[in-house]
C-alpha cells in the first residue's frame, strides 16, 4: 500500500468546497431514536453516498472497506471524513427517509464560493446570468410493483404500467463558456391524495420561488422552450424580479405571432442581415407586442432568427423568442446568442450526466420515498463540484488536459484511489500529474519507490 501526502489547496479545491457540504449535512435531522443501534453518523452516510457520485464509482465503498481492513485507513476517511464506512443497505434506508430540501443549501454554497473567487464574472451577460430551465427523466422501469409513492406512472396499451422519475433543473450558462452550473432542482413528483399527475410546468412554478430564496441578489434571465412561454409562468418569473427569454410556441402563442406577422407586413419589424461562412443570418425584432390576444396580458418583445444556405436558399435554422429585455440593434446578435445557449442545459448538462461516467440513469437505488431523488441531487452536486474544479483548480485543469478525455481522467482517478491512500484530494491530483517510479518487491510483497 502506497501513501501520498503533498497538500496543495486552491479556492475551488475539493478540500475547500467540501466544508460547505459538511455544513449542509450537519443540518439534516437524524430520525433514528435508538442511540445504541446507531453505528454510522449522518455525515458518514451522506458523505459515503456523495463519494460514489463524486468518483462516479458504485463500487467505491466496497474497495475502501478493503483498504481500511488492510491499513486501518481509507480514502473515504482521509478525504470525506468517514471513519465508519456504512453498509449499502443502511445507507440507502436512511437517505430514503430524508426530505430532499435538506440538500438544497449545498448548491448555493458552491456558487457563492465561485462568485467570491471572481469565477462567476465570465458568466455575466449584461449584468445578469443566463439561466435555462429544462426537465429530464432520470429513472424508468417497467417492472411491476417497483414504483414508489412519488413515481410518475404511464399506462400502456398492453395493460402494463411503467414508473419514472423526472426533474426540472436550472443552470447558469454563457454562450462562450463550456461549463454549466446547476443551481438547484425540483422533482416532478406525484403526491399522496392528488389525482392529477405532476408535470414540468407545475414543478417549474415551485422551483422559481426556491431559486429566489436560495440565490438572493442574483439577477437571472430565465430561458426556456415553448412549454414555458405561458402568461402564468411569465408572471411568476417577473414577480420574482427575473427577466425572461422564452422560445415562442406556434401552438400556445398564436396571438403573439399573428401580431408579429401583422407588424412585419406593415414594415414595423426591424431587421439586419449578416453573411458568414456561406450562411445568411436574418435577425429581426419588434417591441411592445401584446403577449395574448384576449384577457389580461403583458407587453413583450419579439426576436427572430432565420439562417439560410447562401447557395441553395434552404432554411437551416429558424426560431423566435419572447422577452422582456430591452431591444437595441447593437444588442440583437448577442441576445440571440444568449437565447440559443438554452441548448447547453441539455448538451452540456443532461447529456454529460447521462452518458459520460456520471450514469445519471443508473439505478443506485429507488427506495420507497426520497432515495431516487436524493441520489439524483448528489449526482448533480458532484457535477457542480467538477465544474468548479474546471473553472478554478489548476491541478485539475492540467490533469484533464493530459488525460484528454473525461473517461481517461476518471479511470485513472478510480484506479489510484482503489490502491493508494491519499490524505487530500489535492494529493491525488499531484500524484497523477507526477507519479513516482515504483518497483514491486516480491520478498515484502509491496511496492517500493525507486531511488532517484
Amino acid at each position: 500500500m502506497l501513501y501520498w501526502n503533498v497538500v496543495v489547496a486552491t479556492n475551488t479545491s475539493f478540500k475547500n468546497l467540501f466544508t460547505g457540504f459538511s455544513e449542509t449535512v450537519s443540518q439534516i435531522p437524524d430520525f433514528r431514536t435508538l442511540e445504541k443501534k446507531i453505528k454510522y453518523t449522518v455525515h458518514e452516510i451522506y458523505s459515503s453516498a456523495f463519494a460514489m457520485m463524486y468518483f462516479q464509482d458504485p463500487s467505491l465503498n466496497h474497495f475502501q472497506k478493503r483498504m481500511k481492513e488492510a491499513t486501518n485507513q481509507s480514502n473515504l476517511g482521509t478525504m470525506f471524513k468517514v471513519e465508519n464506512i456504512p453498509q449499502q443497505k443502511r445507507m440507502r434506508t436512511f437517505i430514503d427517509r430524508i426530505e430532499p430540501k435538506y440538500l438544497y443549501p449545498a448548491f448555493p454554497d458552491i456558487v457563492r464560493r465561485l462568485d467570491k473567487a471572481k469565477l462567476l464574472d465570465q458568466f455575466q451577460f449584461k449584468g445578469r446570468f443566463l439561466c435555462p430551465m429544462d426537465g429530464t427523466q432520470f429513472f424508468h422501469t417497467k417492472h411491476e410493483g417497483t414504483g414508489c409513492k412519488h413515481c410518475l406512472t404511464k399506462k400502456h396499451r398492453n395493460g402494463t404500467v411503467s414508473y419514472s422519475h423526472s426533474v426540472v433543473v436550472p443552470m447558469i450558462v454563457h454562450p462562450e463558456q463550456k461549463q454549466v452550473l446547476p443551481l438547484i432542482s425540483e422533482e416532478i413528483r406525484n403526491e399522496d391524495g392528488k389525482k392529477k399527475q405532476d408535470c414540468e410546468i407545475n414543478a417549474s412554478k415551485r422551483l422559481i420561488p426556491k431559486l429566489k430564496e436560495n440565490y438572493p441578489g442574483y439577477r437571472l434571465v430565465i430561458l426556456g422552450d415553448g412549454l414555458y412561454a405561458k402568461q402564468t409562468l411569465i408572471d411568476l418569473i417577473t414577480e420574482n424580479e427575473y427577466d425572461f427569454m422564452l422560445t415562442v410556441s406556434p401552438d400556445y402563442n398564436v396571438g403573439f405571432l399573428e401580431e408579429v406577422e401583422r407588424r412585419r407586413g406593415a414594415g414595423r419589424v426591424q431587421n439586419i442581415e449578416i453573411n458568414k461562412k456561406g450562411k445568411e443570418y436574418h435577425y429581426e425584432w419588434a417591441s411592445s407586442i401584446a403577449f395574448k390576444k384576449t384577457g389580461e396580458t403583458i407587453d413583450a418583445n419579439y426576436i427572430g432568427l432565420t439562417i439560410t444556405d447562401s447557395k441553395t436558399g434552404a432554411i437551416t435554422y429558424k426560431n423566435t423568442w419572447v422577452t422582456n429585455l430591452e431591444l437595441a440593434e447593437e444588442d440583437i446578435i448577442d441576445l440571440v446568442a444568449a437565447a440559443r445557449s438554452r441548448w447547453k442545459v441539455e448538451n452540456e448538462g443532461f447529456n454529460i450526466l447521462k452518458n459520460h461516467d456520471y450514469e445519471l440513469e443508473h439505478n443506485y437505488g429507488h427506495g420507497a420515498e426520497n432515495l431516487a431523488f436524493n441520489f439524483f441531487q448528489l449526482t448533480l452536486l458532484a457535477h457542480l463540484y467538477h465544474q468548479a474544479h474546471e473553472l478554478g483548480d489548476k491541478q485539475y485543469q492540467k490533469l484533464r488536459e493530459i488525460k484528454e478525455t473525461k473517461k481517461n481522467f476518471w479511470d485513472s482517478i478510480r484506479a489510484a484511489i482503489r490502491n493508494i491512500l491519499f490524505f487530500e484530494w489535492e494529493d491525488l491530483l499531484k500524484y497523477l500529474l507526477n507519479p513516482p517510479e515504483v518497483t514491486y518487491d516480491p520478498v515484502s510483497g509491496t511496492l517500493v519507490a525507486n531511488s532517484s
